[in-house]
This record gives structure tokens, C-alpha cells and sequence, in this order.
């Protein structure tokens, strides 16, 4: 599929609950996941994608649970949802709480696999 043809399934396919796209080489040889706005303006019009899949926030946390473990959780609170995330550093282990939105659980999935999801 060319890049055009993508843009196009995008924009008639997205509904109000999508927040991200899971996308992959023809090759098929790994997953690579961005958010619909950023992976539009990223993807030209003659590029070639393998295929594409519409994903929730639902979704992507689960696949966010499915390389971190146990390691995430939503914290359900009076101000609204959060993440809460269990991490190594160079100095041990760390907690991070940040509000529950997409670039959050983008950026903590882009951490957990280091940026080379696979499939």
C-alpha cells in the first residue's frame, strides 16, 4: 500500500475512540506504533507500508501492558485517570505518575521497548 492510499483509509476509517495507528513494513518484519496526526504528516505520499491498524487507548495500553509487564497501571483518580509506571534507571528503580493521554502511553511504550518494537 502506498502512502496515498493509507492517508486515505485513515481518514475514512478513524472514529472518535482512535488515537493511534499500529503499522508495519511489507516486509511484516516488526510493529511500529504513532499517534493518527503525527503518523499522517510523517508518511509521504509514495512511501510503502505493509498495512495498517486503528488502535483506542484501551487498545494501546494493552499492548503497552504486553511488553511492560506489570510494571503499568491506571490510577483512577478524583482529578482524573493517571499512569503509573515502574521503571530501572541508573539509579535503581523509579515510579513516574503522569496524566493517562496518548503521548504518555506512547512515550512510556517507546521507552519499555527501547524504540525497536517488535512482532
Amino acid at each position: 500500500m502506498r502512502g496515498s492510499e493509507i492517508k486515505r483509509m485513515l481518514t475514512e476509517n478513524v472514529r472518535s475512540e482512535h488515537r493511534f495507528v499500529r503499522w508495519w513494513r511489507k516486509e511484516n518484519d516488526f510493529f511500529d506504533y504513532d499517534l493518527i496526526d503525527r503518523f499522517l504528516e510523517g508518511v509521504s505520499s509514495g512511501e510503502e507500508i505493509g498495512g495498517i491498524e486503528l488502535l483506542t487507548m484501551d487498545e494501546m495500553l494493552e499492548e503497552l501492558r504486553r511488553v511492560s509487564g506489570n510494571r503499568v497501571t491506571v490510577v483512577h483518580g478524583e482529578a482524573g485517570d493517571s499512569v503509573k509506571w515502574i521503571h530501572g534507571g541508573s539509579g535503581g528503580e523509579r515510579v513516574d505518575v503522569c496524566m493517562y493521554t496518548p503521548e504518555a502511553l506512547l512515550t512510556i511504550y517507546d521507552a519499555e521497548t527501547r524504540g525497536n518494537p517488535v512482532c
